[in-house]
């Protein structure tokens, strides 16, 4: 599923690359003060050093705000090995300061990430609406908080729910599998939800996007069969 966004931005920035040496734009080689300058700028404004995450550079950063894969103001992401599968996640918020919690859902990718004051603290795979009932794009505030809610008109449970609309849309927990779908909700992990229900609260904002296809060529690294 998720074999890191730090690989998909580094194949779309050489694409990029490759593009300019194609009409023969090239760029002088970084000197080492340069180099000392880019790594200073990736470290900028970062929580404590550990070997969780990675830290994006200036041009990791517009690269992937461009395409729709990451919130402005990212600063680090989660370091993921290896592709990750529905009911997998990752979450790893030590040392990281409080700040905004910023919560980003990609439908294109089956991905959502977790940011507080633009660190990444937690992603997972997700499940999302079926085509007759399409999971909504745009920005949300969280509504309401329901730990325990139990959905009367699919007499289903939809443990620590985080509603985002009035007609019922809400981030919960959720039975995960690649041949599942949701009525319209985003389905997380149910231990994933509940760390995500923790650290959330009513007023905090969810963006549901599809990035683009073009910006991240191997895309098939992060939601697939």
């Amino acid at each position: 599923m998720r074999a890191g966004l730090i690989g998909a931005l580094l194949i779309a920035i050489a694409a990029i690359i490759g593009a300019y040496l194609g009409n023969n734009i090239i760029a002088a080689a970084p000197t080492e003060d340069a180099a000392r300058v880019a790594d200073g700028e990736r470290a900028q404004d970062a929580a404590p050093a550990d070997s969780a995450r990675d830290y994006l550079t200036p041009a990791e950063l517009d690269t992937a705000t461009r395409g729709g894969l990451l919130p402005a103001g990212t600063k680090s992401l989660l370091k993921t090995d290896s592709k990750m599968r529905h009911g997998e996640y990752k979450w790893h918020d030590d040392g990281v300061p409080p700040g905004k919690l910023t919560i980003w859902v990609d439908l294109r990718t089956q991905l959502i990430s977790v940011f507080r004051g633009g660190h990444e603290i937690g992603t997972s795979v997700i499940v999302y609406g079926a085509e007759t009932m399409q999971s909504p794009v745009g920005r949300f505030p969280i509504l309401s908080k329901h730990r325990d809610y139990h959905s009367r008109a699919y007499d289903a449970p939809m443990p620590y729910s985080l509603f985002i609309t009035n007609t019922g849309v809400a981030l919960h927990g959720s039975p995960m599998s690649s041949r599942r779908a949701t009525h319209g909700c985003v389905g997380l992990p149910v231990e994933f939800a509940r760390l995500v229900f923790d650290v959330a609260k009513t007023g905090d904002e969810v963006r549901i996007v599809r990035s683009e296809t073009k910006t991240i060529a191997a895309k098939s690294q992060s939601a697939g069969s």
